[in-house]
């Protein structure tokens, strides 16, 4: 591409000195920039996404042949481009308006910055819905705003590679229209300049009218009412505060193995099982499920528990699963991820099984492959339970990976098992019952974690990465299963939210209601109703207590219910629908008592 660009501007100098044009330089730039900007458009649009030194410095005929072609195409279409302005400019039609360059580019500047911005509200709605297609408005503003910290490189690439690069494309297409239509005039035209620019104002303010409305026709008018306007009273109606609930543990206490499976769906299982694939992508997982352990489903077959906002994503998935609270920030001007990483205390009016835990003397451990700073979850684990954390970086400070060593997360989840093994025998040699919790990375979006050791069974990569996972989670269990302590340990593998993944379901029913994976294994616990249970990740706060043989008193903590018990769940008492509209909006409560004004407080030191 450089190289053909290269080329490009040598022959442009070469005709703009012939045809004695002044602003060479100018004109130079603009080619540079229009062209690399429609390149890349164009290699987007052919799916071309392999960037190395054949693509982006060489010509090459026999590698990436279409990339080549491609970038011929755009240097060659911004060339007559500027062919075209070059007539425009000499014809006796049009004659040039005296003004100055520094005023006309602050205008214009002022002009563009709302159709940028604008456009990329626009583009970025749409992609986000493209993308995580099963999120909610809440969920969509905290993905476009996580930090780029400890993530992957290729959700960066994607949304610079398509939103931004969109909006970029459209302000540098209507700047170049706004130049064009302050700098020349139609001879004997009578519009000032002043009504000029008045003009373009008025274009300007449509394109940000029309995309902002678009923009919010895609995401849905009630969930940004509801985000910004609506309150609820759920809280102060159901919100049971665990510390005052009486929890009553077996005389022996069982250790606890709590395994987080990334995005992991019971929708990965065949269409006859439950699942909604023509093959069965996790037949270990499945096997635990309906043969083995206590699976709670929503209908009669391989199921599990829905979407719920303020539990969309990793780290809030992993805060609502462990305390029974959403983790939704009080503002819209603070997403969950920014909460958790810059913030000193992470929502202090929750009392999380950690704690709970911890009271009762538990060595508790969070394993990780990834970076436990991102979205705070350190800060949590460490504040909810004194957790010792094991992640990426403790890995590369204990010699177990080279310090230059990171692919995808921070090291693959082959790994993760391995080097587990070795702080469960650690924790199982102690006199305490402990508490094991670990996530895996593997099979995030989009299309999951590839080695060369993943056999290629299916044709497309996320199927052969569930695949493989599902065999690594089975080799992992089975060694938990032969040591001694297994047999006063329970053990809870469970998906932390649906993928979103969304193009891996484009050509599955729409009709088909996707939930997340789950499993009890070696339950202290027996399960009366664990069919058609409408149930969501708060759930599984009190669920896994039980499971520890603790009992509970009303069998209800914070916004959670025990599945072990008959007690409905807010999904079930209130419908699944009343649940999500309420926890969309905003709570006074919530605000007040469990965030406590800590993100308000964030948001005040980082406008300071």
């Amino acid at each position: 591409m450089l190289l053909t660009i290269l080329i490009q501007t040598i022959f442009l100098n070469i005709f703009l000195k012939n045809n004695d044009i002044k602003n060479r330089k100018g004109l130079l730039i603009y080619s540079v920039w229009m062209s690399t900007i429609i390149i890349l458009l164009l290699w987007r649009i052919f799916n071309l996404r392999e960037f190395n030194n054949n693509t982006i410095f060489l010509i090459s005929l026999s590698v990436n042949r279409l990339n080549t072609v491609l970038t011929f195409f755009g240097s060659l279409f911004v060339f007559n481009v500027i062919q075209f302005y070059i007539n425009f400019k000499t014809s006796r039609l049009f004659e040039m308006y005296q003004q100055s360059k520094i005023k006309q580019t602050l205008m214009l500047f002022v002009l563009l910055v709302p159709v940028f911005f604008g456009s990329l509200l626009f583009f970025s709605s749409h992609w986000a819905v493209k993308s995580f297609g099963n999120l909610e408005f809440d969920q969509i503003i905290y993905m476009l705003n996580s930090p780029i910290t400890g993530t992957d490189n290729q959700q960066i690439i994607n949304y610079l590679y398509s939103p931004i690069l969109n909006a970029i494309f459209i302000t540098s297409i209507l700047a170049s229209i706004y130049y064009l239509f302050s700098t020349y005039k139609i001879r004997f035209s009578k519009m000032s300049k002043k009504n000029r620019y008045i003009t373009l104002a008025m274009a300007s303010l449509v394109v940000v009218l029309l995309s902002t409305g678009l923009s919010i026709q895609k995401i849905g008018y009630a969930d940004i009412k509801s985000y910004y306007f609506e309150k609820t009273t759920l809280y102060e109606e159901y919100f049971v505060d665990t510390e005052n609930v009486s929890l009553t543990f077996p005389e022996e206490k069982r250790n606890l193995i709590y395994i987080f499976l990334e995005s992991m769906e019971s929708s990965y299982a065949s269409q006859d099982l439950g699942g909604i694939k023509q093959n069965n992508l996790i037949p270990n997982l499945t096997e635990l499920a309906l043969e083995e352990g206590i699976h709670f489903s929503d209908k009669e077959t391989l199921g599990g528990m829905k979407y719920l906002t303020g539990a969309g994503a990793t780290a809030s998935s992993m805060v609502a699963q462990t305390s029974g609270i959403p983790l939704i920030a009080s503002s819209e001007s603070l997403n969950t991820n920014d909460y958790g990483s810059k913030g000193q205390d992470f929502l202090p009016g929750a009392y999380s099984l950690g704690e709970v835990l911890d009271k009762e003397g538990y060595n508790q451990m969070l394993f990780i492959g990834s970076e436990g700073e991102f979205a705070g979850r350190n800060k949590y684990f460490e504040q909810h339970g004194n957790y010792e954390i094991r992640d990426y970086n403790w890995a590369k400070k204990e010699g177990l990976i080279p310090e230059d060593y990171r692919v995808w997360w921070g090291y693959e989840d082959r790994k993760l098992f391995e080097f587990a093994k070795e702080s469960l025998l650690e924790l199982s040699n102690q006199e305490e019952p402990f508490n094991f919790t670990m996530l895996t990375t593997d099979t995030h979006f989009e299309d999951g974690y590839l080695t060369e050791e993943t056999p290629d069974l299916f044709g497309d990569q996320y199927s052969n990465v569930i695949h493989d996972n599902d065999r690594q989670v089975m080799e992992f269990l089975t060694w938990i299963k032969d040591q001694d302590f297994y047999d006063n340990t329970t053990v809870v593998i469970v998906g932390d939210h649906l993928t979103m993944d969304v193009d891996f379901f484009v050509n599955d029913s729409l009709e088909y209601s996707r939930t997340v994976y789950n499993v009890f294994l070696n339950s202290q616990n027996k399960a009366n109703n664990q069919k058609n249970r409408i149930f969501t990740a708060v759930d599984m706060f009190p669920t896994t207590l039980a499971s520890l043989g603790v009992e509970i008193e009303g069998n209800r903590l914070a916004l959670g219910t025990n599945l072990f018990s008959d007690e409905q769940t807010l999904a079930e008492k209130l419908t699944y629908e009343t649940l999500l509209e309420e926890l969309k909006k905003k709570s006074p409560f919530y605000s007040r008592y469990i965030m406590q004004g800590t993100d308000i407080k964030l948001l005040y030191e980082d406008t300071k």
